[in-house]
């Protein structure tokens, strides 16, 4: 589901052209700016502070008799969907506000953190980062938000944290793995990342890379799904997370489609063929590994949601 604001830019504007959103207790405002850019106005009686642009975001403060306007407005187009949840975030967070000058410096905070989403030019994922990072929001999305809620989920994806497990939570833990469909191997970066005294699951996902034109799954959109359904403050974790893994806000991302064909869950448990660090020579450092996945069959399980 597209989030409001995005559904009132899709309407369409004049160059210059605002409608009031939000509370009526403040001045908000979406549309274009003079140069036909999608933006963000706020517009009050507050003492401003300097904020600077972004090769993505263009940031003018200007006064007009007795107010003045703060104006944030997107300069990469192909970015509007991040841009109408950002500008939805702002509403959001100064709803419950009555006073021009504290809703003013949330505005403030909150475009300074989603400021650093907005990095197209920042260095990119691999396909394979695509992939794995794809498979972790997938499980984060429709198992632990369903199974735990979503704080105690996103406090439990450990993974960006640089902890070795994707997920941990009380003593249960949880190995993501997305591989391409028919491959018969799943790569183990660590031994860490399967070893412990307490069971886990290795859950592997498989996707189908598809041409752009199809309607699947793409890094963009699942972030974005995500974003929209969480609240500010966890909008503010999972942005850190995102960031900890190395993903800001690209186009180039839409050009990786995929199909979700299903995922596999198994249980680590002694029965379950891994490496252990307890069993390795001290003076062998890092180790990775492949399994064979049709070896696995007596491990597979179920989820309990």
């Amino acid at each position: 589901m597209k989030s409001k604001v995005y559904q009132y830019f899709k309407q369409g504007f004049e160059a210059n052209t605002f409608i009031r959103v939000g509370t009526d207790r403040l001045r908000l405002y979406v549309g274009k700016d003079a140069n036909s850019r999608y933006s963000f106005e706020f517009r009050g009686t507050f003492i401003p502070t300097r904020i600077n642009s972004s090769a993505v975001i263009d940031v003018k403060q200007t006064k007009i008799e007795d107010l003045i306007i703060l104006r944030i407005s997107l300069l990469k187009q192909e970015l509007i969907e991040y841009f109408s949840l950002f500008c939805e975030d702002l509403v959001d967070a100064v709803k419950d506000f009555n006073e021009d000058k504290v809703a003013y410096l949330e505005i403030r905070a909150r475009y300074l953190a989603w400021k650093k989403l907005f990095k197209p030019d920042s260095n990119k994922l691999s396909e394979a980062e695509i992939m794995g990072l794809i498979g972790e929001l997938l499980f984060l999305k429709n198992y632990m938000f369903i199974k735990w809620g979503s704080d105690a989920a996103l406090k439990a994806w450990t993974g960006p944290d640089g902890l070795h497990k994707d997920f941990s939570i009380d003593e249960l833990w949880y190995e993501i793995k997305a591989i391409n469909v028919g491959k018969e191997t799943v790569k183990i970066s660590s031994i860490e990342q399967l070893d412990s005294d307490t069971d886990g699951f290795l859950i592997i996902y498989n996707l189908e890379r598809m041409g752009k034109p199809y309607d699947g799954i793409n890094l963009n959109k699942l972030v974005r799904e995500i974003l929209n359904d969480l609240s500010i403050e966890q909008k503010d974790l999972f942005t850190q997370k995102l960031l900890n893994v190395g993903y800001t806000a690209s186009n180039d991302y839409e050009n990786f489609v995929y199909q979700d064909k299903g995922y596999k869950p198994y249980i680590v448990n002694a029965d379950f063929p891994r490496l252990r660090r307890d069993v390795i020579p001290n003076s062998i450092g890092k180790v990775q590994y492949e399994l064979i996945i049709s070896q696995l069959s007596n491990c597979q399980t179920t989820l309990v949601y």
